[in-house]
């Protein structure tokens, strides 16, 4: 289908910017959505494969409910898609449309968005400001939901699932679409949101899925081994082939060191296949907002066509690989099995080097993850065909393999919402935002959820047993014909925590709390990551366990790690020293910071409300890692906390040296950080 046959429901104004962005003509699953009714406002799921054109199908319909007067709310389940999606969106800017996106401050209500056509936010986000009662969430008219086979997650699924029936309840207008990649029961999840199922297996590049065995390729199509082709003996061997014909290669391995491992011998021999002068400046910026072991190991692979890719990469070293990656400078990226649900980054060659995963013990990965990982193989426009190869150690194991992930089923979506943690979680907000007053209308508001939907199974006695927790704790009273939210119950929802970490704060808080005892008491919260204990910590952890009187077990020395490592920030410590010393990347340190900044302020916020005061600074310590005596200098934009202490020893302590002393401030700071920070004095 042409793109110019859409002229019976679109403007030429959009029309023309499909044509500017090289959209000619629809994909096939693209025009199928279009002739089952995409532009009649009716519930759609799409579910095809990756890079079949799930999103523009989205755009379209949003584009059409804009120009009708709506207002639209895609939600995505990473920040990094998030900013992908916004990012892509923004060429409908051309035509007036105005795109936002939101994804962090969970107490926020954004109202600045109130304006915008298009909303892009995870769904936590989206989750939190109905409870904080953004007022525009109730012009909402279209909601896409990117990624709804997340419905089957223990970590996601919940607040996407309760988010949907919210946004339903609220506006039994509402228009969704939802999209996914090809699962066996959305048959079931159409039936659920009332929509009309579009289902393709159709790709625009072919994909071919193989094992790598005693040096051969066997690759297979519809279930029929279609080539075999010898390679070489190993992994080397392997991805030097694609190579060597103009592809790139993605490879997934179970750990982060091992993905690290990998790319330092992979970048022996992808230096042979690249231009090294073009990856110096990428090799030297991955190493600006950190240069420690991991950052430096990162840019010896970068200046030789490799990279490695998890989650202890900082944000800005993330990007940077992907965009070299896409822009075809860097030829192998390693990555951890995380990337197969996070941005697009298709290769010729998707290499499974294991198919296992670490989760406190070595599992193998769903099928429904190598599919994932599979679908990243073939770049559109440039490859003829996308390759998906598990690597094997024999024959037995190939069978194996062959059976369970090339020609077996994925695994069917379940709902995880009737998990104890995620009904107190939710039951908490629906009684604070007014949908339940009573337990009816508790099983009511569930029974339009799609765990009902799967399961037909009331949640009577689940629900009355959270709710009598909830009770005990403060949070809600409750008589049995009525619930009605506390005070301490709706700040508890609003704050976006789990009730039972606002019960912990609640029971723990105290006049005159230290720095670390409020740390420590972030830490042992359900919402708070912990960091691993090694066996070489158990000394001098043990040592500090006796020192603050903490018990000795595996999970309270967890907490005591998180805590230490929190406490080591806020003092200053230097970032590539906590990372040795904690056995983690920076990404992870600015993982827990952030993660801790927003329980801290959790924290300050409850116990404002007790009546304790002066937390709030403690916030502002972990946001920017200094002590006290800098939060006056990091407040202004462009000082951290490395030039805030250089600029202390300098006798400049607060914004009123920074003026008397201007002169000083191109020697200490660089004449263009001197110039930004005087400009915001002045």
């Amino acid at each position: 289908m042409d793109v110019d046959e859409l002229r019976d429901h679109l403007s030429s104004y959009v029309i023309e910017v499909l044509k500017q962005n090289g959209i000619l003509k629809l994909f096939p699953p693209q025009a199928e959505a279009v002739r089952r009714g995409l532009f009649e406002r009716k519930n759609m799921v799409i579910a095809i494969p990756t890079a079949s054109g799930k999103t523009l199908i989205a755009e379209l319909a949003m584009v059409k409910e804009i120009v009708e007067g709506g207002k639209c709310l895609y939600t995505v389940p990473l920040r990094a898609l998030a900013n992908e999606k916004f990012e892509e969106f923004r060429k409908w800017e051309k035509i007036g449309i105005e795109v936002g996106i939101t994804t962090g401050d969970y107490e926020s209500k954004d109202e600045w968005l109130s304006s915008k056509d298009i909303i892009v936010a995870t769904a936590e986000k989206a989750d939190s400001l109905l409870r904080n009662r953004a007022s525009w969430m109730k012009e909402i008219t279209c909601l896409v939901v990117d990624e709804i086979h997340l419905l089957d997650s223990a970590d996601r699924g919940a607040v996407l699932e309760v988010l949907i029936a919210k946004m339903r309840r609220m506006n039994p207008e509402l228009r969704i679409i939802a999209l996914s990649a090809t699962i066996p029961n959305a048959d079931e999840i159409a039936e659920w949101l009332n929509a009309e199922l579009v289902r393709s297996d159709w790709r625009p590049v072919p994909l071919y899925e193989g094992i790598f065995v005693n040096g051969r390729v066997e690759l297979y199509s519809d279930g029929s081994l279609v080539d075999i082709k010898t390679v070489g003996k190993n992994l080397e061997d392997l991805v030097e082939d694609c190579l060597k014909e103009g592809g790139q290669v993605l490879i997934f391995d179970s750990t982060r060191r091992n993905a690290e491992n990998t790319a330092l011998k992979l970048a022996k021999i992808t230096a042979k296949h690249s231009d090294l002068n073009e990856l110096k400046e990428i090799a030297k910026f991955v190493l600006e907002e950190n240069d420690g072991e991991m950052s430096r190991k990162l840019s010896e692979c970068v200046g030789k066509g490799c990279a490695f890719h998890h989650a202890g990469l900082l944000n800005s070293q993330r990007v940077a690989v992907e965009n070299a990656f896409r822009e075809g400078k860097i030829k192998v990226v390693c990555a951890t099995p995380t990337l197969s649900a996070g941005v697009n980054l298709p290769a010729r060659r998707v290499i499974i080097k294991s198919y296992y995963r670490f989760d406190g013990f070595s599992k193998p990965i769903k099928v429904m993850e190598y599919k994932q990982m599979a679908g990243r193989a073939g770049r559109p426009g440039m490859d003829e065909r996308g390759e998906a190869i598990l690597i094997v150690r024999g024959e037995a194991e190939k069978d194996r393999v062959l059976k369970r992930f090339i020609f077996g089923d994925v695994e069917r979506i379940r709902s995880k919402l009737g998990a104890e943690n995620h009904l107190r979680f939710h039951s908490l907000s629906l009684i604070a935002e007014g949908f339940a007053n009573s337990l009816k209308d508790l099983e009511g508001f569930f029974a339009q959820t799609f765990f009902f939907h799967q399961n037909e199974i009331p949640l009577t006695y689940e629900l009355e047993r959270v709710i009598l927790q909830l009770d005990s704790w403060g949070m809600v009273e409750f008589d049995y014909d009525n619930i009605e939210p506390t005070r301490l119950g709706q700040l508890v929802s609003k704050l976006y925590i789990d009730p039972l970490t606002g019960y912990i704060f609640v029971e723990e808080l105290s006049e005159n709390f230290s720095d670390f005892e409020a740390l420590f008491l972030i830490s042992r919260t359900p919402d708070m990551e912990k960091i691993y204990v090694r066996k070489s910590d158990l000394g001098w952890l043990s040592d500090e366990a006796l020192t603050h009187g903490i018990p000795l077990n595996d999970w309270s020395l967890r907490e005591l790690k998180t805590a230490l490592c929190l406490q080591d920030w806020i003092n200053e410590v230097d970032e590539n020293v906590i990372c040795s010393k904690f056995g983690i990347a920076p990404g992870d340190l600015r993982r827990l910071v952030e993660t801790a900044e927003w329980l801290a302020n959790a924290l300050a916020r409850i116990a404002e409300f007790l009546g304790i005061k002066g937390l709030d600074r403690l916030v502002l310590r972990i946001r920017h890692g200094v002590k006290e005596e800098l939060l006056e200098l990091v407040e202004l934009k462009g000082i951290g906390r490395v030039r805030a202490r250089k600029l202390f020893r300098a006798g400049i302590r607060s914004k009123e040296d920074l003026l008397r002393y201007r002169d000083r401030l191109p020697a200490l700071l660089g004449k263009r950080i001197a110039k930004n920070v005087l400009e915001q004095l002045l």
